[in-house]
């Protein structure tokens, strides 16, 4: 889907999107809009601007204005002393640091902490008990550290103060004025809502989100959170020296990053991003997935300067973002084989392909039998149970042992008799998994983001046929 509005250059936009995806930058969907009006709008199918999405560290900026108007209803400020907002929740020896700590520590990611205590707190029994257990190494308030956990205390903050679960007290303050449906977002294993990550939200979400923080906390006329607060959320209170990229060195406010041009953006792993520029006054959104973030912003700024001018067909470009992700049609799987698998950590222990035209896969695990169906030179929309299949930065908890809900977008190609390859777009995530089945070797190889791990091995044994 593209629209440009009259005036911008679709030369350019195509040369943009064009060097992304050279460049390993794989767009979802993009939108600018300049004052109250798009400009420029495309997505690549199969996608949309309508499917909420992870956000993964987009979310803080949520966080962030919930804070905001927690501050602005006087409930707590950001000089408020944890040790008296937690103070059933503290150590019974508090170190002087937990003392001193401040809501505005926790917001410009400043905790004391080294690096992020996440993976230590979130599986735990109390989340926020476990927080303030973690050693510190610096005073609050000095020395950045990029800190999903610290995010996470703000929103317990929230929490405390509200009596609301974060997303519910969102929900009234700022989604419902905003005309969001409620959204999805993750917890701790005790309830705690992350905060600094597990948002899904959509691209036209984020796009009414943004609008909101360039009009000073204004959206369609409803005050939703004070210029005040903006104002000090968007402003430098710390920054991060050990990243060289003038966009992640630029400064950190109170969960937004300040951009190396003009303006601030949230943004999350693998390229989600809403940025502001006010001088300008511009809006723009980006979903996708991305390795290279740096280059990605670097990009956006170059299309930014040159997207003015005339604009041309754009027959070419629209075929090309209809087509590019979509797999060519090749032969038809015709066929029925059923195979034994080697332990792996899906518990996958059976794996049958069959079907014509449309493959059926078959997983057979220790928690049920699982099906998707792939198409030939088309996507179909699947939703299964599997368990550690889920594209994620970190290892689910084995204590939990969790079987997600998977929604892929899933197509197949078939080459020949020896090798069927296999792609699963996450409707509700960036990534994509892409499986290779070599029916000669007996192997399928899956390259799937969880963790450390970025690619699974299944050795497989054929079964005789019935």
């Amino acid at each position: 889907m593209l629209y440009l509005a009259e005036g911008i250059s679709s030369k350019s936009v195509e040369e943009y999107v064009r060097e992304c995806d050279a460049n390993g930058i794989y767009i979802r969907a993009l939108q600018i809009i300049k004052g109250k009006e798009p400009v420029v709008r495309l997505c690549f199918e199969p996608y949309d601007f309508e499917t909420p999405m992870h956000l993964y560290s987009l979310s803080k900026s949520f966080t962030s204005t919930a804070v905001g108007i927690c501050v602005d209803d006087g409930l707590f400020t950001p000089d408020t002393k944890m040790c008296e907002l937690f103070a059933d929740k503290m150590p019974a020896e508090m170190t002087d640091a937990l003392k001193k700590l401040r809501l505005h520590d926790l917001l410009s990611m400043q905790s004391g902490h080294t690096a992020c205590v996440l993976d230590r707190i979130r599986w735990s029994d109390d989340t926020v008990r476990a927080f303030f257990e973690q050693p510190t190494t610096y005073e609050p308030g000095t020395t950045f550290a990029y800190s999903t956990a610290a995010t996470c205390m703000c929103a317990a903050a929230v929490e405390r103060v509200t009596g609301k679960k974060l997303v519910d007290f969102l929900d009234e303050r700022l989604f419902s004025k905003l005309d969001i449906k409620k959204p999805i977002w993750w917890e701790c294993r005790d309830g705690q809502t992350l905060g600094g990550t597990g948002l899904h939200l959509s691209s036209n979400d984020l796009v009414k989100f943004g609008m909101m923080l360039k009009n000073k906390g204004v959206y369609n006329g409803q005050r939703i959170v004070s210029e005040e607060y903006l104002k000090l959320a968007t402003s430098t209170h710390s920054v991060d020296v050990n990243n060289g990229s003038p966009d992640w060195t630029a400064g950190y406010g109170y969960q937004f990053w300040m951009n190396a041009r003009e303006g601030f953006r949230g943004d999350g792993a693998f390229g989600q991003l809403c940025m502001v520029f006010p001088e300008s006054d511009i809006t723009l959104v980006l979903n996708g997935e991305v390795g290279n973030m740096a280059l990605e912003v670097e990009l956006i700024y170059k299309l930014l300067d040159t997207m003015y001018g005339e604009s041309g067909d754009t027959s070419k470009f629209e075929r090309f973002l209809d087509t590019h992700y979509i797999p060519e049609r090749k032969n038809d799987f015709n066929n029925d084989i059923s195979f034994t698998v080697a332990d792996n950590a899906a518990e996958v222990e059976t794996l049958r392909l069959f079907g014509e035209r449309l493959l059926h896969v078959e997983l057979g695990t220790a928690y049920g039998r699982k099906e998707f169906v792939c198409g030939n030179g088309e996507y179909i929309l699947n939703h299964y149970m599997m368990k550690n299949m889920s594209p994620s930065i970190t290892f689910l908890d084995p204590a939990v042992n969790t079987v997600e809900r998977q929604s892929v977008l899933a197509a197949y190609e078939y080459c020949g008799d020896s090798r069927v390859l296999i792609t699963l777009r996450h409707k509700n995530t960036c990534h994509v998994q892409h499986w290779v089945i070599d029916l000669d070797k007996n192997v399928v190889d899956i390259s799937l983001h969880v963790g450390d791990m970025i690619c699974n091995h299944f050795e497989l044994a054929p079964m005789a046929s019935e």
